[in-house]
This record gives structure tokens, sequence and C-alpha cells, in this order.
């Protein structure tokens, strides 16, 4: 069903977040346009609140220069219906790079994961049988999500989806964890190609200061974290050897995508620091708890008190301890050389437990 509607147009900041710029030329182009012939396309809104799905651009534009622009509502049953129509309509884009649709395949992932999930509870699985099938059940070793197979049937799916080869965007998922914000810039402007970066990345004994992931927490963190919060039920951005200190009782892997997953009891969370993840992990995490879905958590990130992603953690949490010296992660491959300081906030309702268990990391203040 479609109407239009004349009630105020809202920028929401994730739907915004999922469209590609434009390329300097096409925004001016665009602007000619529409200084010339009007907004002729209406804007695409969704929702009571009127949240804006598609004419982002042209809103602006109308915007600076006063141009009217027609609105039409549709309708769609949740966010993640909408977020999907989103990533649809910016794939029929041909001036997309290929790194730009391997990062709509990234988002569209845990929209995909979240679908196949309300399919099996349903008892419809993909192979009909109701829910997986002749599948053997995982090896007790592997973490709670991770299938192998289930995971390059995925890849292969999203990849075909958004017009790219499956090994395309497995070397994207690898820049988009790996890679700094700079050659991301440079892919997504077409100016280097996914290939030539993988390549350059793989390269041993080259250092990559913003993009290395795999730093596990020192021991003497995660004891405190346990003792404020009473043990660790959930750990979403780990891996075996890591959880070998944590000893959560469930942890998420790369390969079963802590975000694309429920998040639910005492959470102790350090996630990737490259960008976009390291946002997206804490946005997940400042859901949950505002929904009271998560009662504790204790999350360690870099003191990037600038940053949006830290201030929306720090609005979410109780308390936050600015340690003295950086931390020492660890690696049973490789010797840690932290390049800035970091922080450890708490979420919940402990923080005098929290602040006394911390003082001896540094200074703990309250939040809020």
């Amino acid at each position: 069903m479609q109407c239009m509607t004349t009630e105020p147009v809202v920028i929401d900041a994730e739907f915004h977040a999922l469209i590609p710029p434009l390329a300097p030329n096409e925004l001016a182009d665009l602007e000619a346009n529409l200084l010339q012939d009007g907004c002729l396309a209406p804007l695409i809104v969704w929702g009571e609140q009127q949240l804006l799905l598609d004419g982002h651009n042209r809103k602006s534009i109308c915007d600076r220069y006063g141009i009217d622009y027609a609105v039409r509502e549709i309708s769609l049953p949740d966010r993640d219906a909408a977020k999907r129509w989103i990533i649809k309509h910016q794939l029929g884009r041909r001036n997309l790079t290929p790194f730009q649709r391997a990062e709509l395949a990234i988002e569209l992932k845990p929209i995909r994961a979240k679908e196949a999930e309300k399919r099996v509870l349903a008892g419809r699985g993909d192979d009909g049988s109701g829910g997986r099938g002749n599948r053997r059940n995982p090896p007790a070793t592997w973490p709670e999500g991770f299938d192998p197979a289930r995971e390059r049937e995925t890849r292969s799916q999203l990849a075909k989806e958004v017009g790219i080869g499956a090994r395309t965007l497995s070397r994207a998922e690898f820049l988009a964890q790996h890679a700094d914000e700079e050659t991301k810039e440079k892919l997504r402007r077409g100016e280097t190609t996914i290939h030539a970066e993988y390549s350059r990345l793989k390269q041993p004994h080259v250092a990559h200061n913003s993009g290395d992931n795999e730093w596990y927490t020192p021991a003497e963190y995660i004891d405190a974290a346990r003792t404020v919060m009473g043990g660790i039920d959930l750990d979403p951005a780990s891996s075996p050897a890591a959880n070998e200190i944590v000893a959560a009782e469930r942890f998420f892997t790369i390969e079963g995508d802590g975000l694309a997953r429920d998040w639910t009891g005492r959470v102790f969370l350090n996630p990737p620091y490259s960008q976009p993840q390291i946002g997206r992990f804490a946005e997940k995490l400042v859901g949950h708890a505002q929904r009271d879905e998560i009662p504790q958590a204790v999350v360690l990130v870099n003191n990037a008190t600038e940053t949006r992603w830290f201030q929306s953690l720090l609005g979410a949490a109780s308390a936050v301890c600015f340690p003295a010296g950086r931390v020492r992660f660890w690696h049973p491959d490789k010797v840690s050389a932290p390049l800035q300081g970091q922080a450890v906030l708490y979420v919940g309702a402990h923080r005098e437990s929290f602040a006394r268990e911390f003082a001896r990391f540094g200074r703990v203040c309250h939040v809020g």
C-alpha cells in the first residue's frame, strides 16, 4: 500500500548510513537537475515517524534551495524489512563500486540471518525438512553459531544478490575488518581494487596499525569483570583461543557473526577496533542495554572519547575506568604494541563494585 503524506520527513541515522554517497560530479548533476526541473520523483518514507528510505540527497538539496517535493509512504512490516528495501534499491545504482556492493552485502548479512532463523523456528528450513534437515550436528569444538557449510552458502547467496563474486565478497569482508579508513575510501571511489588491497594486506611482515582485530584481553581484566558481574554469560566478539581466558558460557566468532545474533545475560565485550565494526558492536550493545535484554556488561575499547560510538557507550554506562597505562593485549603468535590508551565501561547497577575492582587499573568515574 502506498499513500501520500504531509507529515515531516525524519532522517534515521541507521538508514542513512546504508546509502553509499554520490560522487562529487553526480551530486553536482543532481543539484543542477533539481534547480532546473524541480523534484520530479517523490521521497519515499516508512512508518508512523515518516522515516526517509529514499531521496536523502534530493531532500538535502531541496531544503537548501526551498524546492518543493512530494512524499510517498510505503508499508513495510519492520525495520529489517525497511533496511532490506533500502539496500535493494541502492543495488540498482549502476555506479556502485564492487566494494560498495560488498559493504551492502555485509549490511544485508544479519538481516538474512534473522530471516533464516525465523524460518527454522517456524519449522520451515531452507531444505524443506523443518529445520537443518540432514546436516550433521557440529562438532563440540566449533563455537556456537558456526557452521562452515552454511557460512559458504550464505556468502555465495549474498554475493549473487549484490552482483559480485563470492571470492570478491570474502576478500571485501576481510578488508572491511582490517583495512584503514583511507584505503576503504579509495575502494569506495574505485581508485583501487579489492584484489590489490587484499593482496597488499595479506603480505607478511607488514604492520597495519588500525586494522588488526585479533588481540585478546589480559586475564586480570577478565577476572575483574567476572567478579563485578558474578560471571560472564556471553562474549559476542571472541575466538576459541580468547575464550580459554574469558571462559564465557557462550561466545561468537567472526564466522558466527555476533552482530547477527541476540545477546542476553552478562556480557563481556572486547570488540573489533576497526571501523565500521566497532561502531556496530557498540550500537548493538547499547540497544540491548536500553531494552533491558542484558543486565550487565563490561566493555573494553580504545578511549576514543571524540567518536560517536564511544559517546553512545558512555550514555548507556554507569561507570568508566581509564587505565593508567596502555592495556597489554595478548595473542599466542604476536607481541602487543598498543598505540593508544583504553577505557573500560560498565553497564549495570553494580557500579560501586566495578569501582572497587577496577580502581587498581586506573581512575574510575561514575557516569550519570
